[in-house]
C-alpha cells in the first residue's frame, strides 16, 4: 500500500521599502516594493515568473542553477537536493538505517522472519500515471509481499525518487510496517484498510518523534489518509503500549480497534489522549510494576513498566539507572512471577506495587 504526504510549497509577498534583501535565485537586490519570500529566502519579480519550480519547496529554477532533474522532469533546487534522495545506493541505505531504528524502538517481536527485502528507487511514474488521484496528494512508497506455497514470505518496496531523507525515512517506517503485518497476519485474519494504514502510520509517526522531528508528526497527524484513524491509534499506543497493537494485527478478532471487544475494556482517557507530545519524555520508574493484564482473545499479557509480556517472553525493561532483563514466567490475576537478568530465582510483582530491583 502507498504512503502519502501532503505537499506544500508556497510563497508569501509582503510590501517593503528599500532593503537589505538579495534574491536567492539570481542574486539581484537590494529588493524593494512586493517583497516574495520562500523557503530560502526572498525572491525577485523576474524569478517568480520562471514556470519551472523545485517539486519540494516550490522555488524557482533557472538553466545552469545548481538544480537537479528526476527522470520524470520533475526539478529540485540547489537548496534541497543535497538532503534529497537521489540513487537507489541512498534509497538501499536508508530502508537500512529505518529498518534497524524501527526494530530498536518496538523490541525484536518486530524482525522480519524472512529478512531480505528488495528496495527499488522511482520515479513518480512507476505507479501515479496508472492511479491518479485528485486530493492533492503524492504518494512517496509501497510495499509488497509475495507468499510461497510453503509460507516463506519475499518483500519487495518502492521510493519515490527525488524526496527528503526525513519523508523517506518516515515512508520506509510505514512501508516496512506493512510488509511486517503481511508477514504476521493470519491468513484468515481481515483487518479494515484504514487501520492497517494507520498501524504502519504509527510506526513512522513514532519515529519520528524519537528524531525529535515534530513537524513531520504534525503532517502524519492530520494527513487525511487514514480518515482519521491514526489518532485513535495514537491514543491507543499510549494507553496500551506498541505491544498491544501489534499483538492485535496477530490475535484481534474484530476489524477494526474500536470494534474489539477486548480494546473497548482497555481504560480510557479524553480525546487529548492523542495530541501531539514533543515535550520533555516523562521520567523513568525506579522500580518495576505490574501494572494490569491486557487480552486479546485467549491471548493474555501482562504490563509491566508499560511493557506487555506474554508468558515465557524476555524484553528489556528500562529504569531510571539501567536496564533490567525481565523474562515472564507466569501471570496471575493479581500478581506476575519474573525471572531478572537470567536469574532462576522467581520474583513475584503484585499488582499496582512498584519494586526495587537490586
Amino acid at each position: 500500500m502507498a504512503f502519502a504526504w501532503l505537499l506544500f510549497a508556497a510563497v508569501s509577498t509582503f510590501a517593503a521599502g528599500e532593503t537589505n534583501y538579495f534574491c536567492v535565485v539570481c542574486g539581484k537586490g537590494p529588493l524593494h516594493g512586493l517583497i516574495h519570500i520562500s523557503r530560502w529566502g526572498p525572491v525577485c519579480d523576474d524569478c517568480l515568473k520562471i514556470k519551472d519550480r523545485c517539486s519540494i519547496c516550490g522555488l524557482p529554477v533557472r538553466e545552469g542553477d545548481s538544480h537537479v532533474q528526476t527522470g520524470d522532469g520533475r526539478f529540485i533546487c540547489g537548496f534541497d537536493k543535497t538532503n534529497a534522495i537521489l540513487t537507489l545506493d541512498q534509497a538501499k541505505a536508508l530502508f537500512a538505517q529505518t529498518r534497524d531504528d524501527v526494530v530498536e524502538m518496538l523490541g525484536p517481536s518486530f524482525t522480519l522472519k524472512y529478512a531480505d527485502v528488495t528496495v527499488s528507487l522511482f520515479d513518480v511514474d512507476y505507479w501515479s500515471e496508472k492511479v491518479r488521484t485528485n486530493n492533492g496528494l503524492h504518494e512517496f512508497g509501497f510495499a509488497s509481499t509475495r507468499k510461497a506455497a510453503d509460507g516463506r514470505c519475499t518483500h519487495e518496496v518502492v521510493l519515490l525518487s527525488g524526496r527528503l531523507r526525513d519523508e523517506i525515512a518516515a515512508t520506509a517506517a510505514h512501508e516496512y510496517t506493512h510488509l511486517w503485518i503481511n508477514e504476521n497476519r493470519p491468513d484468515h485474519r481481515v483487518i479494515e484498510p484504514d487501520t492497517i494504514e494507520a498501524i504502519c502510520e504509527l510506526t513512522a509517526y513514532k519515529l519520528m518523534e524519537q528524531e525529535k522531528l515534530p513537524e513531520m508528526q504534525e503532517h502524519i497527524r492530520e494527513n487525511p489518509y487514514t480518515n482519521g484513524k491514526i489518532k485513535t491509534l495514537i491514543a491507543v499506543e499510549r494507553q496500551a503500549g506498541s505491544d498491544y497493537v501489534l499483538n492485535w494485527v496477530k490475535y484481534g478478532k474484530a476489524e477494526t480497534l474500536e470494534e474489539d471487544a477486548d480494546f473497548a475494556r482497555l481504560p480510557r482517557s479524553e480525546p487529548a489522549a492523542a495530541t501531539l507530545f514533543t515535550g520533555t519524555p516523562p521520567r523513568l520508574p525506579a522500580g518495576l510494576k505490574f501494572s494490569g493484564i491486557l487480552q486479546i482473545g485467549n491471548w493474555r499479557q501482562a504490563v509491566i513498566n508499560g511493557v506487555a509480556f506474554a508468558p515465557g517472553e524476555l524484553k528489556t525493561v528500562k529504569l531510571r539507572d539501567k536496564g533490567v532483563l525481565v523474562r515472564c514466567r507466569e501471570i496471575h490475576d493479581n500478581d506476575v512471577i519474573v525471572l531478572l537478568n537470567g536469574s532462576t530465582d522467581p520474583l513475584t510483582l503484585a499488582r499496582g506495587e512498584e519494586k526495587l530491583v537490586p
